[in-house]
């Protein structure tokens, strides 16, 4: 009795759950889902008397037990309900010989011809649910039998979407999984980190597509099947040296035995857009502030420019249409205009909008012993740039065929070609500080100029960079990059339960580029003043070209055995040998015979040459035993013994192991009462010793002492120049491994007849003997303290993942995933014996701030006056600058030694490590229909930014943006920043006043589709037709300042990018 009572309570509470939660996903996604009358309330009480037209029954699993929730629909129909708490259910409005068709999470779906009879329906559960795999290294595991912290999506989550790479279709995915998009500039790649802080040295994970080491920012999204991470050490451990930081693998798509030839075709346009704009402020704002900044800078001057320039302004800015934007005053200079426009510079750097576009073509099939698939695609991506020099064009070719020679032989082979081209603007980046990839927008460009004068030629004349001169008339670098993989295999089954699996694959990866410089005349006021923009006086073309050959070779066996069906046995053994060849050399010269014409011949100026050229190689043999009992108990042992070129001789090889444990409690008999409600229960602790080969900037043969050598000094000795060889600096006779060991405990649970999910690990990982500078020295040695392996860093945190699919009947059916993690590093041993703030120290969190602390502004000169700041800036401070607090009470704000136990008044006031970062999923399908949101955010992370963007001034030659006119006046004494200035730098110290929220929440991808009734797909002769329109980067929340976007955190950087898309997807 009491066990009924409560399986009775929690079936109660699961109906109550579901429906709390069906509720709240229909209130998300405000759809009308219903319409009246469509969904017939189900009797609490079983009849047994069969009404006229109405079907009813009651609905079990294969134990007995009543199933609370399942869809029961007529097919082809919307008539269509869901089972009540005692598994019964009514249909009206049913005819004889309609077919039923019931339906649950988890288990198989059923179709019962209706005869007019109540109906007793036997759910089973779905066996395939049960079995789901997960990619693990060097093979696949039951997901319910891991015993390590593994995470798994299916490369649906990529399709369909306007991804420049594989990245920014992650994002806010998989728990822990941190990509950084860096820019929106076309060809930009992401870059990917597991689990936070890695090491000193830098660390990424290694990712690995269908085995082999692979730039996913090359792949095409449609060919990916599914993604795997692998975050502790216990899963990582198979791939030993690269695996430290956890591994990626990426699976590419198969064909499927026994299936006709299929072919999808998908298309999609999108328009974007950037998702934060700087706006900057009008000609009167500028000579407004920078009359303030000049004054507060000491200077008795009522203006900082000649009063002419503000009067022509001031007309220019109430009449544009009748008067110009330059005037021409010989007494003010004999051949230049001087400017007096109103200029938007972002508005004519960048687009509102541009159009891209993406088609992927694939055929797929297989026969009883031959699979095979096939694809191309295409993405042309057009950039912002007004000029139309932007663009990223890459071509995608896969071709995946695995064939059975015999019953025990099977052979596979894998051919994938990307080529990409990009084109820039190319003249005086560096020099002009413009960059191809961290844009166009600069922090001195005066709204007082225009972009063109009125002769239409562009403006600038030698005083200023004009960015959008350049990109028209400075010259273009074109890049192309070949990545080629060819792979084969053979798949060995002598006996069962063996396979032996051995592949071979080639790389060949090449990039080259051309710059072009190209010399034009700015000109002025007074013809034949004329004179070349100095960033790009000198003409100049220079070629480049970097190659890397790569060749790796697996060979593995694994044997499964399975004792009194009880006991499960899995071993794999295997051995993994790399070796990679780059190269690379550029030529340039200068003094182009036709500027037009960019060609090495055909230049006579001075010449220019480097190369450069490196190998690495590693090899290592492999371990793994699994063992479960009845799928209850479960041990993985792992082990690696591996070899890098990296390290001296004698340090070269090392041993990692590590071993994982989990227990089933739900299989455990008490377990049984829990069931119904608690489905799966199983607990996980992992721990385990990795080696990090990466040497950060350090190269491949750091452990090598060698010579700088110079050959072409900038000497003129006996008529030439010489040359010369420097002695190399110091190396440690001790250079070895960084060695990372990492804990994990975790949970995998589910609810509900497997509805609602959870995934939760807490983990530490120990990188210890990081390459770092040693112990100081005696300054008499002469030369630079070698790197040692002298530093450690413990990180800590956690991950969250839950999820929940449902139905609430008549063919509506949703699921909701959010996902959180946290993590946070510290400093434990470093060498640091004065406590230098400059530096780690044992103790110090990594991303942490120092700063002073700041009450406000001074309101009056008396009140500066009266404090003591001059340790800070030594100049006079006045009203409208910045005020700090003494916090170590000594009556002066100082820095005193800059050390632990001495810091002055400085204090952590903040943290810039990203804290707490969540994502949500939540999407439907009904009739048709399919809806997806991804959200993606970050809690918390502190953040000091800077420069005239952030300050307004910080030297008299940069112009202020919109968001920086909240300053100091009289007039505006709750002024959030000082006084405008550029000589007093104190005002522009890390301080809590200024110390930036950079949390947010972004909408990263809105999906909406819909697929042609199959009736109509097939008068057509097709097989399915679904279109759909989708938006990426729609939403931001944020406090952050206006013009900074929470993901890059530079506004002068490419904009990431808003897109909207339309797209279709057909199949034959």
């Amino acid at each position: 009795m009491e066990v009924n009572l409560i399986k009775n309570l929690r079936r109660t509470q699961m109906v109550n759950y579901g429906k709390i939660l069906g509720a709240g996903c229909c209130l998300l996604c405000a759809v009308p889902v219903f319409a009246a009358g469509s969904l017939t309330e189900t009797p609490s009480v079983y009849v047994s008397q069969q009404t006229v037209n109405q079907c009813t029954g009651v609905v079990k699993d294969v134990a007995g037990e009543t199933v609370i929730g399942a869809s029961v629909v007529v097919k082809g129909t919307t008539n269509g309900t869901i089972t009540g708490i005692d598994g019964s259910f009514m249909l009206p409005d049913v005819k004889k010989g309609d077919v039923i068709q019931f339906s649950f999470v988890g288990y198989v779906t059923q179709e019962v011809v209706w005869k007019g009879g109540p109906l007793n329906i036997t759910l089973k559960e779905d066996a395939q649910a049960l079995e789901e795999v997960v990619v693990v290294g060097y093979g696949t595991q039951k997901k319910v039998n891991l015993s390590g912290a593994v995470a798994q999506v299916s490369g649906e989550v990529l399709e369909n979407r306007p991804l420049a790479n594989v990245g920014a279709g992650l994002q806010g995915v998989i728990p822990n999984l941190n990509i950084n998009m860096n820019s929106g500039a076309p060809g930009q790649g992401a870059s990917f980190n597991i689990r936070g802080n890695t090491s000193l040295n830098g660390g990424s994970p290694l990712v690995l597509v269908d085995n082999v080491q692979m730039d996913p920012n090359l792949l095409n999204p449609e060919d990916i099947a599914s993604i795997s991470v692998l975050k502790d050490a216990s899963s990582a451990a198979i791939y030993g040296a690269r695996g430290a930081y956890g591994v990626i693998l990426i699976t590419t798509k198969n064909g499927k035995k026994s299936q006709k030839a299929q072919i999808s075709l998908s298309a999609n346009g999108y328009w974007q857009s950037p998702v934060v704009k700087v706006e900057g402020i009008n000609s009167m704002e500028y000579l407004e502030m920078i009359d303030r900044a000049n004054k507060h800078n000491g200077s008795s001057s009522e203006h900082y420019f000649n009063p002419k320039i503000y009067e022509y302004a001031k007309k220019y800015f109430d009449d544009p249409v009748n008067n110009k934007p330059v005037f021409y005053d010989p007494d003010m200079d004999p051949t230049r205009y001087q400017y007096c426009g109103n200029t938007d510079w972002w508005n004519e750097i960048y687009k509102k909008a541009s159009f891209s576009q993406q088609y992927n073509l694939n055929v797929s099939g297989g026969t009883e012993k031959t699979t095979y698939y096939a694809s191309l695609g295409f993405a042309d991506q057009t950039g912002l740039l007004k000029a139309d020099k932007d663009n990223y064009k890459r071509f995608n070719m896969n071709l995946n065929v695995s064939t059975d020679i015999t019953s025990w032989l099977n052979f596979s082979a894998k051919v994938m070609h990307t080529y990409t081209k990009e084109g820039h603007p190319g003249g005086g980046m560096s020099q002009s500080m413009l960059g191809t990839y961290t844009g166009y927008f600069k922090n001195d460009l005066s709204p007082l100029m225009p972009v063109k004068h009125p002769d239409g030629h562009y403006s600038g004349q030698g005083n200023s960079t004009n960015p959008v001169a350049i990109q028209e008339l400075g010259g273009q670098e074109n890049i192309r990059q070949n990545d080629l993989w060819i792979t084969g295999a053979l798949r060995l089954t002598p006996v069962k339960g063996l396979t032996i699996t051995t592949d071979y694959t080639f790389n060949g990866w090449f990039r080259n580029g051309k710059r072009h410089v190209r010399p034009f005349l700015e000109y002025r006021a007074v013809p034949g003043a004329e004179a070349l923009y100095p960033w790009t006086k000198v003409s100049s073309v220079n070629m480049y070209n970097n190659e890397d050959y790569y060749q790796a070779f697996n060979a593995f066996a694994e044997y499964q055995l399975t004792l009194d069906k009880v006991h499960n046995f899995k071993a794999l053994a295997g051995y993994n040998q790399e070796y990679k060849h780059s190269r690379g050399f550029n030529a340039s010269r200068q003094g182009l015979i036709d500027t037009d014409n960019p060609a090495l011949n055909l230049a006579t100026g001075e010449r220019g040459v480097g190369a450069s050229e490196t190998h690495w190689a590693i090899n290592g043999v492999f371990v793994r035993l699994n063992y479960d009992y009845k799928q209850r108990y479960l041990l993985e042992l792992n082990g690696r013994y591996d070899g890098s070129s990296r390290f001296p001789k004698d340090d070269r090889y090392a041993f990692f192991p590590s071993g994982s444990v989990a227990w089933r409690i739900s299989e455990e008999a008490f377990w049984t009462p829990l069931k119904n409600v608690w489905n799966d229960m199983k607990i996980r602790a992992s721990y385990g010793s990795l080696g990090n080969q990466a040497t950060g900037d350090l190269g491949n043969f750091y452990y090598l002492p060698s010579y700088g050598v110079n050959s072409n000094m900038g000497y003129i000795l006996e008529g030439a120049r010489p040359v010369a060889v420097g002695p190399s600096g110091l190396v440690s006779n001790s250079f070895t491994w960084e060695t990372v060991n990492q804990m994990d405990f975790g949970f995998d649970a589910s609810f509900f007849n497997n509805r609602l999910t959870a995934t939760f690990d807490w983990y530490r990982r120990d990188t210890k003997n990081m390459l770092t500078r040693g112990q100081e020295l005696p300054s008499v040695l002469g030369t630079g303290v070698p790197n040692e392996n002298a530093a450690d860093m413990k990180t800590t945190g956690y991950e969250l993942s839950l999820g929940w699919n449902g139905s609430v009947g008549n063919g509506f059916n949703y699921y909701v995933k959010a996902i959180l993690s946290d993590y946070t590093s510290e400093i434990t041993r470093f060498s640091n014996e004065t406590g230098s703030l400059g530096s780690y120290y044992v103790g110090r969190k990594l991303g942490e701030i120092w700063g002073l602390v700041s009450d406000g502004l001074f309101q009056s000169d008396e009140e500066a006056a009266k404090a003591n700041q001059s340790a800070v800036w030594g100049g006079t401070w006045k009203a409208g600058d910045v005020r700090y607090v003494d916090l170590d009470g000594d009556g002066k704000i100082s820095y005193k030694s800059s050390t632990l136990g001495d810091p002055g008044d400085r204090k952590i006031i903040g943290n810039s490590t990203p804290r707490y970062q969540y994502g949500f999923t939540a999407g439907f399908t009904y009739k048709g229909f399919d809806f997806e949101m991804i959200w993606q955010g970050i809690g918390k992370k502190d953040v000091m930014l800077g420069g005239e963007q952030f300050w307004g001034f910080q030297d008299e030659w940069g112009v202020p943006v919109k968001t920086t006119l909240d300053y100091w006046t009289e007039d505006n004494r709750d002024a959030y920043l000082p006084a405008p200035g550029w000589s007093n730098w104190g005002n522009r110290q890390t301080c809590s006043r200024y110390l930036q929220d950079a949390s947010y929440l972004r909408l990263k991808n809105v999906t909406l589709g819909y697929t042609l009734p199959q009736a109509w797909v097939t008068k057509a002769g097709l097989n399915k037709v679904r279109v759909y329109a989708n938006g990426e980067n729609l939403l931001t929340f944020t406090s952050l300042v206006e013009s900074f976007d929470p993901e890059t955190l530079n506004n002068l950087t490419y904009p990431i990018t808003r897109k909207i898309s339309v797209g279709i997807n057909v199949t034959f």
